[in-house]
């Protein structure tokens, strides 16, 4: 198995330094780029190839920010797994980062087993998600999931509704296919962190109040369909 490409982004060289080693001794090849113009300059490219199997984004660097940074490759369509690291605690800025695609996030100060595990963490998710993609596009659309006027194309993370394209984010269309797939049942924000996220308690259950909300709308007159059932979760009714 070739080795899986990491790229650090982050303007403090000690950090680099320190999650580089850590990361070539735990097995990953790693890049780093030390701010995200740099990144942008260097390895858009490999981005958009493919060629990167996770970031790790420090959010307040220099000119361009992480979530600046994070922003232009979702617009683009070419958003590998990103993990945000930051030295902030406020909620709305690590929500926003959600809201742009971000698998993870990481407070500095952290400790190098948190990084490795929460890293691991997402490049599992990552490649089930592949892997699923994979063996579904072998078999006549399996990679398609049809609700009335909602149609999802897994094998390229697409969604139209009532023929309209929707651009939606990685993990919204992770959530979304899961609700699909397990319509009539109630499925508690515990339940769907950790099908969904995966997060072995890493993510906050507000997050996933944000993706229903961003779902809801984006699904438009479909959007009622994903109900809330008070105290115990959510369930994408029949």
């Amino acid at each position: 198995m070739a080795e899986q490409r990491i790229l650090i982004v982050d303007d403090e060289e000690d950090i680099c330094m320190i999650l580089s080693y850590s990361l070539q001794k735990a097995g990953y090849k790693t890049l780093i780029a030390h701010s995200a113009e740099e990144a942008l300059e260097n390895y858009e490219l490999s981005i958009k190839n493919h060629e990167i199997d996770l970031i790790l984004l420090d959010i307040m660097m220099g000119e361009i920010s992480g979530l600046e940074m994070a922003e232009k490759l979702k617009s683009e369509n070419h958003i590998p797994p990103i993990i945000f690291l930051t030295a902030l605690s406020d909620e709305d800025t690590v929500l926003q980062g959600f809201k742009l695609g971000a698998d993870d996030y990481i407070s500095k100060p952290f400790r190098i087993a948190e990084v490795l595990a929460r890293v691991a963490a997402v490049l599992r998710r990552s490649a089930t998600l592949k892997t699923a993609v994979q063996s579904s596009s072998e078999v006549q659309n399996s990679s398609t999931i049809v609700f009335e006027g909602i149609v999802v194309n897994k094998a390229d993370m697409s969604l139209k509704v009532d023929g309209e394209a929707v651009v939606m984010t990685r993990k919204e269309i992770e959530l979304l296919c899961y609700l699909l797939t397990h319509r009539g049942q109630i499925l508690s924000r515990e339940h769907l962190l950790k099908n969904v996220w995966d997060s072995n308690g890493f993510v906050m259950e507000r997050t996933v109040d944000v993706h229903i909300t961003h779902l809801r709308r984006k699904l438009g007159q479909y959007g009622k369909r994903i109900v809330t059932k008070s105290g115990y979760g959510y369930m994408f009714s029949v």
